[in-house]
């Protein structure tokens, strides 16, 4: 079956399938604009040498027509971008100058930046290790998680898009329908399995927005303290001036124990602790509904 049919009746992919289904019945190519020449040949545009990375080591060598892309090379290409440059940097000129194409030519394959992005979304969620149910709901959803965060972690830009626009695409499609098939065993209606999976995602993605941000937080920490010579001074300096206020017990724990909760090396063990709290959690309710 065709990719395409896949995704829901809406949205940009929807749209594609329409301008594709007039291309084919002759009345011009996806995507051309208004007043444009149905059937006109895009120019090929040489690619610049800009030294940008590894996005524009995607392709090279490569010339061609938009008839000769595929779509899963244009996605790859704009993943690349996207990885190496940021969401923003992505743009059809842009892929098209990995690509070595003509920006007009991309329109064979995309309705518009739009549908790319759930493209791209999409193409990522294959990278998702959704296991076969095993029998243990909760060992699978774990595995799933644990390859979420991941693939999010690697592809830090998509945590912007995912919470707001899921792309039901062919991919996430799949995973969601294995997703549901764990929850099969536990025999409850499906509002509650998706209840239980967007529980367990919510949280995922909670987690890398917060590992993102200790990241950020992190690097601008570094530049801090080598910048400042008396930053140890000055943090014990703060430390005694909130000890001096009573107020602050608590907090002055932290400090004391040394314990830093957004420490690099206890990333995954504080995941781990919050996914198990979940997952328990979630097992405390059901088994609360039976009794």
């Amino acid at each position: 079956m065709d990719q395409d049919e896949l995704w829901p009746p809406f949205g940009p992919a929807a749209a594609f399938r329409e301008q594709a289904g007039r291309a084919a019945r002759g009345r011009g190519r996806p995507g051309a604009q208004p007043g444009g020449r149905p059937g006109r040949q895009p120019r090929v545009h040489g690619r610049t040498e800009d030294g940008r990375g590894r996005a524009d080591q995607h392709a090279r060598g490569r010339g061609r027509h938009g008839q000769g892309l595929s779509r899963e090379e244009i996605v790859d290409a704009a993943i690349a971008i996207a990885d190496s440059e940021g969401a923003e940097a992505v743009s059809m000129r842009r892929i098209a100058q990995v690509l070595r194409a003509g920006a007009m030519s991309l329109y064979w394959h995309l309705a518009n930046k739009e549908h790319l992005l759930e493209l791209m979304l999409d193409a990522l969620m294959a990278d998702v290790e959704v296991p076969e149910p095993t029998g243990d709901w909760k060992n699978d959803l774990r595995v799933q998680a644990r390859s979420t965060r991941n693939v999010l972690l690697r592809h830090n830009w998509v945590i912007d898009f995912i919470t707001a626009r899921p792309a039901l695409g062919p991919n996430t499609l799949r995973n969601l329908d294995k997703s549901l098939a764990t929850l099969d065993r536990l025999e409850v209606d499906t509002a509650t399995a998706m209840n239980i999976l967007q529980t367990v995602g919510t949280y995922v993605s909670g987690a890398v927005i917060r590992e993102l941000a200790e990241l950020r937080v992190q690097r601008e920490h570094e530049q801090l303290v080598r910048a400042d010579t008396e930053w140890a001074a000055k943090l014990e300096q703060w430390r005694k001036r909130l000890a001096a206020t009573g107020l602050f017990d608590h907090f002055l724990r932290i400090l004391r124990d040394n314990v830093d909760p957004d420490a690099e090396d206890t990333r995954d063990e504080r995941f781990e602790f919050g996914l198990d709290c979940v997952l328990e959690g979630i097992a405390a309710k059901l088994a609360g509904r039976a009794g």
